[in-house]
């Protein structure tokens, strides 16, 4: 039950005070023991950094994308686009119309949000307003990395291992320098899961980054994922590839 009515919180959020720009409706959702990643306390704590968006983007919008809610938790994958019209943590307006993705986590408290971070891929925002150059691409696809993962999950553990599959999936598709991912399932005679994912990374260096994010997530949040596997005994096997070179 909290789930949902958290989830439809978050949906009334985005949908009739963020894109609607009602902030003084925040009351109704931000709870004055609010905190945020920084420290900073109270309702004025959360809405300062979206007005301030949507000051400088006046024609700002927050897509939701996905909600997955776990407890007293919801995250939510989004997509921010506005028009850059007013200057912007020192960046004169640019005129330009940018979209950006991000991953916000929201924690609830007697039915009002008590702490809140937001991590957007801020590279690419700052690129896309002009503040950071372009890099050059490479000719052809040799640069590209596929990570593939292979599991084994018994029936008992399915549901566990696909809420927990999810949020990974939400988080890294955040990260700088992510393309693509696909994942394929099978089942046994006993109805336990195979599960294969299939993760492509622009570069190798990318790559590399993106396992640093993650780890620094799974510290944040308080995840091992040795012990997770051990505990609902999943079996995993990793590679990582390059296309095929004829």
């Amino acid at each position: 039950m909290n789930n949902t009515k958290n989830k439809e919180a978050i949906r009334l959020l985005y949908d009739s005070i963020f894109n609607t720009k009602n902030f003084e409706k925040l009351p109704v959702l931000i709870s004055d023991n609010y905190t945020n990643s920084i420290g900073e306390k109270g309702i004025t704590a959360f809405q300062k950094p979206i007005t301030e968006l949507a000051n400088a983007f006046p024609d700002a919008q927050w897509k939701v994308e996905d909600i997955i809610t776990e407890n007293n938790k919801v995250i939510v994958k989004q997509t921010f686009t506005g028009t850059h019209k007013l200057p912007f943590q020192n960046i004169n307006p640019t005129y330009k119309t940018i979209s950006v993705k991000g991953i916000a986590t929201y924690l609830f408290k007697n039915g009002k949000i008590v702490f809140s971070e937001i991590e957007t891929d801020r590279f690419s925002f700052l690129q896309q307003l002009g503040a950071l150059p372009n890099l050059p691409e490479q000719p052809g696809n040799s640069n590209i990395i596929f990570l593939i993962d292979q599991f084994f999950i018994p029936k008992s553990s399915i549901a566990e291992f696909k809420e927990r599959m999810a949020y990974n999936r939400v988080f890294i598709k955040s990260l700088s320098g992510f393309i693509s991912d696909k994942v394929l399932e099978n089942r046994d005679d006993s109805e336990n899961l195979i599960v294969i994912t299939v993760t492509e990374w622009q570069n190798q260096d990318k790559l590399n980054e993106a396992k640093i994010a993650v780890q620094a997530e799974y510290k944040r949040i308080g995840f091992n994922p040795k012990d997770f596997y051990e505990k609902l005994n999943i079996k995993m096997e990793r590679g990582q590839y390059q296309p095929f070179q004829e």
